[in-house]
């Protein structure tokens, strides 16, 4: 008789929530918010003009691959070979597009 009301405990509880949607990893967002070793893709510059500018002198323009290396006092990202040391204030312009692995 307990296994029956067991059963019948376990058909009829309540339905737990559906769980928290997760945000995906492969969600656009500021460089600044990708931790060490993250490869991204480079959608979108929105700093002053002349940092814009010198950033795609440097090899560092939309479409471009880079790979963060380190973000300890700023961000040492990894572009086509070079390194290049940025600050917050220039990171947190620039939209990246993680690479999902």
């Amino acid at each position: 008789m307990t296994s029956l009301r067991a059963l019948v405990r376990r058909l009829f509880r309540p339905a737990a929530a559906p769980p928290a949607p997760v945000p995906s990893p492969c969600a656009s967002c500021p460089l600044a918010e990708c931790a060490a070793g993250v490869e991204a893709t480079v959608i979108c510059i929105s700093c002053p003009a002349h940092d814009a500018a010198r950033l795609r002198s440097l090899g560092l323009y939309e479409g471009a691959r880079v790979g963060v290396v380190d973000t300890q006092s700023g961000v040492l990202v990894d572009v086509r070979g070079a390194r290049l040391a940025l600050g917050w204030k220039v990171v947190a312009a620039i939209t990246v597009l993680p690479v999902c692995r």
